[in-house]
């Protein structure tokens, strides 16, 4: 929001002080542009630098200027008329809200539309369910006691005998998600077992097994190897599942319960109706007291819970700071006089801005924008706005009755208020309008839909209050005339000398300290003019002005490219403890896959090879963390008959197209291979040699949501992208994870950067131009400017 003063230019209108501006001023001589000789009745020699630009532009503030003072005077006159017609069209935008949207899920909101990252997903989920729901726990030691002492495991044990009697209904649309739901009926399964990653898969969950640990057998089998091979067939690293200090000792496990999704989508909003029932309960469980061990749940819903915790405690504060405005306005809009307190005025300048809300939120519904929690503080920035037109307007009114002669009533006052005010507020919504229609074109989708509510949001707040406010303006300028008292409309003052806003103020009981000054910012204002024109503070400012330009310089080299979704949790939240153990103890990754569909699998098993080497080499592929299944299924092919007849170890192939494709459905059917299972669809799958439809092998890359940079982030997925392109046509083979969607924003956020602010900079110097048409001038604004977005960013 910008300051704006009431002009101090006594009644001069926008468009002489224009021209006064643009005049020149020789020593001696006062020059204006008309040629007016000086005030002490000698020649005047003038220099004016006016064309063609200038004229124009002075002949448009001039009728603009001139509108509003025509509207004035029609307000003045007709005030109900004005209430009613802006009463309707607030009515008539508001009728937006039947098509009003709400929009919270993330990559919804967050994700630039167009990217390679929604192609990929696009891709992805044209042949495999992409969304499960990943529910993580860590647990760490407390009271001395070792993480591997068996009564560690025996406590991760119960916990994980709870977690599998957890029994819920779904919260809604129980006829497609009907009865009971517990773990084994919600997980995502991987063959006939559900996707459960635990320390306890290293003693097969067998509790008579845990009952007799060791913490010898414990520290041996975790160290047994770095690659864990289970009965099941089922791979995972040993750094999935523990943690270990900087000294390589244990201290910590994680461990995994994934479901699959079941989900419904209502008005913008995507609810598992199984999984967060589910979630809740298992949150209870992993937060309660879990002594020996303390454990720190990080599912699912645990970011929906923690984030809404988060937006109701920043709409306390905003709310806060909405009351304070709202009764600085009561306090202060006003005199401390018993007629001229404008409390009731204040009140329907805080309507008008409810009206400005209604009607851009309803606008801006019609449009087909979505409303997201990151909108809810645009009610404080309207309130903010429209306080300040709000002062604004009412300063110029109570300054057209202190300087007009007696004989100007509140009619004229009004029309000069208008004149003067409205276009005061005009400028600057203006500009604020442009700000946000220059935001309204980013690909960032919240931002943008917040901008265009935002930027209509001016709008409305800038008609209203010349229109609503200003009505009701003129009412109140009546009752003051009437000399009836504020609020109590039916009672009048007593006193017959009285005028509004020419009396000095008299007081108003207890609610306007008579101790304070009426205006304490004229004094303190002409003081600080009068210090600006001493040397040593211009040498100050310019200074000052030099320092900025150095620290925004600095400013730019240290700025980084970065998001995190823990910065915006609660101080006290759970999930940052979870965050802060994974980053202490675990190598911080991420799961994707290679997703392979709609190609001849036996013409290119060379290009398979390739992608096999991409899956064990690539410069951003975790070592030992991928367990591809064409590997696999050549090992196990060259030790089966009668595939071993047609594997030729030279080339790595299996060289019968026939024997490739059976072949491969028996090794999926094999206790080595059944863990792939869910990793390859045929086309049909009773002929096997009719084709592979589509394939998928997982692999963990280097970076995460929780480590690192943004721009490393995203420096690390082109990379990816790059390598397996190498080895395969990426139309034919593409890598994806859920949260290189999110990554990839940080290939173009500085781009979005310089091209918001170079346009935004743009406006304003052209704004600043044409009102003060003064190249140094235009030089200043935009450097100080710049500056100070680049400082505080």
């Amino acid at each position: 929001m910008q300051n704006r003063k009431p002009s101090q230019l006594g009644g001069m209108s926008s468009a002489a002080a224009f021209n006064r501006g643009n005049s020149t001023y020789a020593e001696g001589v006062t020059t204006t542009t008309n040629g007016v000789g000086t005030a002490d009745g000698g020649e005047s020699k003038v220099y004016s630098n006016e064309n063609c630009l200038t004229r124009c532009v002075a002949w448009g503030l001039e009728a603009v200027e001139e509108g509003f003072g025509s509207f004035g005077k029609f307000t003045a006159r007709y005030p109900w008329t004005v209430i009613l017609v802006s009463s309707l069209i607030c009515g008539l935008c508001s009728i937006g809200f039947l098509r009003f949207e709400t929009e919270s899920r993330p990559e919804e909101l967050w994700v630039l539309q167009g990217t390679e990252a929604l192609t990929d997903e696009d891709y992805v989920s044209s042949v495999w369910n992409n969304r499960v729901r990943f529910n993580l726990y860590y647990a760490t030691a407390r009271g001395g006691v070792s993480i591997t002492s068996p009564a560690a495991i025996q406590r991760l044990y119960d916990l994980h005998q709870r977690v599998l009697v957890i029994n819920v209904s779904a919260s809604s649309n129980t006829d497609e998600f009907p009865g009971k739901w517990d773990y084994e009926r919600a997980c995502l399964r991987t063959g006939d077992t559900c996707a459960t990653t635990t320390v306890l898969d290293l003693f097969d969950y067998d509790e008579a097994v845990i009952a007799s640990l060791t913490e010898e057998e414990i520290i041996r089998r975790i160290n047994n190897d770095s690659f864990y091979v289970l009965e099941s067939g089922r791979e995972f690293s040993k750094d999935d599942i523990i943690g270990f200090d900087g000294d390589g000792n244990i201290r910590a496990y994680r461990g995994v319960y994934v479901l699959d999704e079941h989900a419904v989508e209502r008005d913008g909003e995507r609810t598992d109706v199984v999984g967060e029932p589910w979630e809740a309960e298992g949150i209870d469980i992993f937060r309660g007291d879990n002594s020996p061990l303390e454990t720190f749940p990080q599912f699912a819903s645990s970011w929906s819970e923690e984030f809404g915790r988060a937006i109701e405690q920043d709409s306390n504060s905003l709310t806060i700071a909405f009351i304070i405005i709202i009764v600085y306005l009561f306090l202060t809009l006003g005199r401390r006089d018993k007629v001229d307190c404008m409390m009731g005025l204040s009140m329907t300048a805080v309507i008008s801005i409810g009206m400005a809300l209604a009607a851009s939120w309803g606008l801006a519904s019609a449009f087909g924008e979505f409303y997201s929690p990151l909108h809810g503080i645009i009610p404080f920035l309207l309130v903010g706005l429209g306080v300040d037109d709000a002062f604004i307007l009412v300063t110029h009114y109570q300054q057209a009755l202190e300087k007009g002669d007696k004989g100007t009533g509140y009619e004229e006052a009004i029309e000069m208020a208008m004149r003067t005010g409205g276009m005061s507020i005009l400028i600057t919504s203006l500009t604020d309008f442009l700000a946000f229609a220059i935001g309204s074109t980013t690909n960032i989708p919240a931002l943008s839909s917040f901008c265009v509510y935002a930027g209509l949001g001016v709008v409305f707040d800038f008609f209203f209050q010349v229109t609503f406010f200003m009505a009701c303006l003129t009412l109140d300028a009546r009752r003051a005339h009437a000399k009836r008292l504020d609020i109590a409309l039916c009672c009048k003052d007593g006193d017959e000398v009285f005028q509004p806003y020419r009396s000095p103020a008299r007081g108003f009981c207890c609610l306007r300290c008579k101790a304070v000054k009426q205006d304490v910012s004229t004094p303190v204002f002409r003081e600080y003019g009068k210090l600006l024109m001493t040397w040593p503070a211009r040498i100050g400012v310019l200074m000052a002005f030099l320092t900025l330009i150095g620290l925004s310089s600095f400013g730019v080299n240290q700025m980084e490219t970065n998001f995190r979704a823990d910065w915006f949790l609660p101080p006290d939240s759970y999930l940052r403890d979870s965050i802060d153990v994974a980053n202490e103890f675990f190598t911080q990754t991420t799961v994707f896959d290679v997703y392979i569909k709609d190609i001849d699998y036996f013409a290119r098993q060379e290009e398979l090879n390739s992608v096999g080497r991409f899956l064990t080499s690539s410069r951003e592929v975790v070592p030992e963390t991928s367990d591809f299944w064409y590997s696999g299924y050549l090992s196990w092919a060259a030790e089966t008959q009668p595939y071993s007849s047609a594997y030729n170890a030279s080339i790595n192939a299996v060289t019968n197209a026939t024997l490739f494709y059976t072949g491969l459905q028996a090794f999926l059917n094999s206790s080595e291979g059944e863990r792939f299972g869910g990793d390859i669809q045929f086309i049909d799958d009773m002929d096997p040699v009719a084709g592979i439809f589509a394939t998928r092998s997982a692999a963990q890359i280097g970076q995460s949501e929780f480590s690192g940079t943004g721009q490393e982030r995203y420096e690390a997925m082109q990379n990816l992208r790059s390598d397996l392109s190498d080895a395969m046509n990426y139309d034919d083979a593409r890598v994806f994870a859920t949260e290189f969607i999110f990554w990839e924003r940080f290939g173009f956020i500085r781009e979005e950067l310089v091209k918001n602010l170079g346009i935004a900079l743009g406006v304003m110097a052209t704004i600043v131009f044409l009102l003060l048409y003064s190249a140094p001038v235009v030089v200043v604004v935009v450097v100080v400017k710049g500056n100070s977005q680049l400082l505080f960013g």
